[in-house]
């Protein structure tokens, strides 16, 4: 009767023990299984979005423990503009006109007519890009506020590196000086902002795509056109009824970049995003993606050719801690003190940068990676996270103790490279035994220099010859 008891009482403990358990297993704040997440169109939209920070692989964005950036080298894409020429003439303008021809006279002024349904807001719709001889290719009032922002985030990510930039480097477009000169107003020093002359092979490094005479926007627009006929075709046929115009898919097209231009122009999400389904983004987002692949990603036998030169001369900067200097050949002069380098580019140059490295490139044969006929939802190839407006791809040198590798105190400084890409690192897959996934110093620059035994010869590969060379104006 005792031994009874006593089992009673052990199951009546644990049937309580299990019960406190149980109610500590409830979150204080019960969600959902998706955790509050919202879907977002604008991280959705290679090269036209506004700026974000990547979430990357997850790995932390500060440096890893024992461990400091002592050198910085950055490539960051232009801020916000109006629209791009191409995007603006073959896909928006088209659009606009049909837009415009709704539009009736009233008392009040002119005011659009037929809009219904998800599109009834375009009735009184304002136009962001209502002076588009004055705008195209310009940065925004919003994009000098953006590029101010991005580099106070870099200040606060560098504190001690920043303070050292003596110089930074933009070419002649007005939205490449634009940006540098807003960017640099929030640094705590003057610096010089000064001009590439593009015709300049030795400093092809920055431009690389305006430097060769081989390279082409149109790889891939057949593909994108391909694509394009299989997603929007739906679509028109869930928005024709409420449209008092003809819909065509160059019209889906771009009021899909309206979305992204707009937001980037107002500093606030469009009202055009909303028209559009998450799944109906996502096969945006893919069109994109399988564009890019093939004009400046591994689609492309040009990139690694156009990829290498930054990374080489980054490579030869951080093995001498010296400051560049572009006008009047490679050679790398004596240290002055700077360890902090900005270069202000396109849109074309981190996906080359990015490619050569093997960043983005997926593990699926490419020929599955990109099907014209459906979305490959399992691709490693995602512009969205590299090209926004302010995007931009960098390489740190790490200085870690020798804690950071299991070793002890005393046992000297180890250095290291770690590539991020809009402010996420991004492990290099061939070298990512160091700390937070960083490749060893010796390692990276072997990378480097067996990458410019292959992919080196860059005149070559580009046609360029001794003859006058024949610049693409982007």
């Amino acid at each position: 009767m005792i031994l009874l008891r006593d089992q009673l009482a052990r199951i009546a403990i644990a049937q309580s023990f299990f019960t406190i358990g149980s109610a500590a297993q409830i979150p204080l704040l019960p969600q959902s299984h998706t955790e509050g997440y919202k879907f977002d169109p604008l991280l959705h939209l290679p090269g036209i979005s506004p700026y974000f920070d990547a979430i990357g692989s997850g790995l932390s964005h500060a440096a890893p423990q024992h461990c400091e950036v002592t050198a910085a080298s950055y490539l960051i894409r232009h801020a916000a503009i109006y629209a791009n020429d191409d995007d603006y003439e073959r896909y928006i303008e088209p659009f606009l006109k049909k837009l415009n021809s709704t539009s009736t006279s009233t008392l009040f002024g002119k005011k659009r007519k037929g809009w219904a349904g998800p599109l009834s807001f375009f009735d009184k719709w304002e136009n962001p890009i209502n002076d588009p001889d004055n705008q195209l290719e310009q940065i925004t009032p919003q994009g000098v506020k953006d590029s101010k922002k991005v580099g106070k985030h870099l200040m606060s990510r560098y504190p001690k590196l920043i303070p050292t930039t003596k110089r930074i480097y933009a070419d002649k477009k007005a939205r490449t000086k634009d940006t540098a000169a807003a960017f640099v107003k929030v640094f705590p020093q003057e610096v010089e902002i000064v001009e590439v002359n593009l015709n300049r092979s030795s400093f092809n490094a920055q431009d690389p795509h305006k430097a060769c005479k081989a390279f082409s926007k149109k790889p891939g627009n057949d593909k994108l056109q391909n694509f394009m006929s299989h997603y929007v075709i739906p679509i028109i046929g869930r928005l024709q009824r409420f449209s008092p115009v003809k819909l065509e898919e160059k019209d889906i097209m771009g009021l899909q970049q309206l979305c992204g231009y707009e937001s980037a122009i107002r500093g606030k999400k469009s009202d055009i995003c909303d028209v559009f389904t998450d799944s109906e983004w996502m096969a945006y987002e893919y069109a994109w993606d399988l564009k890019y692949s093939h004009m400046v990603g591994h689609g492309n036998p040009l990139s690694p050719y156009l990829g290498f030169p930054w990374l080489n001369t980054t490579s030869e900067l951080m093995a001498k801690f010296h400051a560049p200097n572009h006008v009047g050949g490679d050679k790398i002069p004596s240290d002055d003190g700077q360890r902090f380098f900005l270069a202000f580019t396109h849109r074309e140059v981190p996906p080359f940068i990015a490619t050569a490295l093997g960043l983005f490139n997926s593990s699926n044969a490419y020929a599955e990676e990109f099907p014209t006929d459906r979305i490959n939802w399992s691709r490693s190839w995602k512009m969205a996270e590299l090209i926004p407006f302010l995007g931009h791809v960098g390489i740190e040198k790490l200085t870690c103790s020798g804690i950071s590798i299991g070793l002890g105190a005393g046992d000297g400084k180890k250095e290291f490279i770690r590539v991020i890409a809009n402010s996420a690192p991004r492990p290099i897959p061939s070298c990512q035994g160091g700390p937070g996934a960083s490749c060893a110093f010796d390692e990276f620059t072997g990378i480097v220099r067996k990458g410019m035994e292959v992919y080196g010869d860059f005149d070559g590969i580009c046609g360029n010859g001794d003859e006058e060379m024949e610049w693409e104006e982007l």
